[in-house]
């Protein structure tokens, strides 16, 4: 009886890789493929990487609470991780307050910071966001060395005294923030900690980092989190990042292979919802639930490289655009041709069989 236990577990265990092989290199799938194979991972290759690119950074935010557990499940997978807790605020002449210290969870940084194969370890890299700043904030830290000085000790004293790896910042203005994130990466540096840069795409309508000003950067700055996603918008419904678009971002900031190894290239693990000029972000539970109660069409666009499908609910169109197998497949294949890294945003909100690709 025992033997004849293990032996159907074995079995059944290869009808899960086949069906999940099967929903990945396929790129007509079925809503009853997803729902069979969404929340089955490989367990004996978790700690394992399998992206042969640059390095990957994943995001953690508080209000997604499963990407802390899959931080912990796939840590091997990830260079850094980056929880989502600071914000950045100034209050007065040379006057800096950090709130989200809170949100700091000191066993889970020690869970998932353990070394992985004996001498590898996740780096944590918390995010640190300007929040309310006024174009007078932006203008004193520009012009004042010594509002320059005051958030640079501000932050650093923080990651000293958390135990932090480095940490990833966001502002914006970032081209004319170069003295302050100059003096910022000295300090860290002198820690022995790392700073990462927000990037936003290059869009026509956006003025944008050069290649010449990320080479300048890289001087001082140990990666760069290029937020490769939200291409379409509720006035232009459409897909959540064309590969073609991902593509050019590459080339537009890298035409070289210099520094391309600290372009973390953004992955979006969430979808968009549009309908009736709306669009709203979807993430995976939610996402199974509309394939489970509508039973969708998927369909797949070659030129975007994305699947979606459409629905009706309650009289009204919807059309979503969300990640599938094959769409992060050639994504991570085309970071590996380039020799990008990865900036996966966020780990909360996808599938768990997404993160056996990586």
């Amino acid at each position: 009886m025992y033997t004849a236990r293990i032996y159907f577990n074995f079995i059944w265990f290869f009808i899960k890789c086949f069906l999940i092989l099967a929903t990945f290199s396929s790129e007509q799938i079925k809503y009853e493929s997803i729902l069979e194979t969404h929340d089955k991972y490989n367990t004996q290759n978790t700690g394992n990487k399998s992206f042969q690119g640059g390095p990957t950074l994943a995001y953690v935010t508080p209000w997604n609470n499963r990407g802390y557990d899959i931080a912990k499940i796939f840590k091997g997978k990830f260079d850094y991780i980056s929880p989502v807790w600071y914000n950045i605020h100034r209050r007065s002449t040379n006057q800096y307050e950090l709130t989200g210290s809170h949100d700091v969870d000191h066993d889970w940084i020690k869970e998932i910071s353990s070394q992985v194969d004996g001498q590898r370890r996740v780096k944590v890299v918390p995010r640190f966001q300007f929040q309310g700043w006024t174009q007078i904030d932006y203008q004193m830290l520009i012009t004042e060395l010594n509002e320059v000085d005051s958030l640079v000790n501000t932050l650093s004293l923080e990651c000293r005294k958390q135990g932090f790896d480095g940490l990833v910042l966001e502002a914006s203005y970032v081209i004319l923030l170069r003295n302050f994130i100059m003096r910022l990466g000295a300090k860290l540096h002198d820690q022995y900690q790392e700073l990462i840069l927000v990037l936003p795409p290059r869009k026509p309508s956006i003025p944008h980092f050069t290649a010449d000003q990320l080479d300048d950067f890289s001087q001082f700055v140990d990666g760069f989190s290029l937020m490769t996603y939200d291409y379409s918008s509720h006035e232009a419904p459409g897909p959540n990042a064309p590969i073609n678009w991902v593509e050019d971002n590459i080339l537009s900031f890298t035409p070289i292979m210099m520094n391309r190894d600290k372009l973390l290239l953004g992955m979006n693990m969430y979808g968009m919802d549009f309908y009736q000029g709306r669009a709203e972000h979807i993430t995976g539970n939610t996402i199974i639930k509309k394939i489970r109660q509508h039973k969708p069409i998927i369909e797949w666009n070659e030129n975007w490289g994305e699947h979606y499908f459409q629905y009706q609910e309650n009289g009204i169109s919807h059309i979503v655009w969300y990640p599938s197998l094959k769409s992060i497949e050639s994504r991570l294949r085309l970071a590996e041709d380039y020799g990008t890294g990865l900036s996966i945003w966020e780990i909360g909100q996808g599938l768990d069989y997404f993160y056996d690709l990586l």
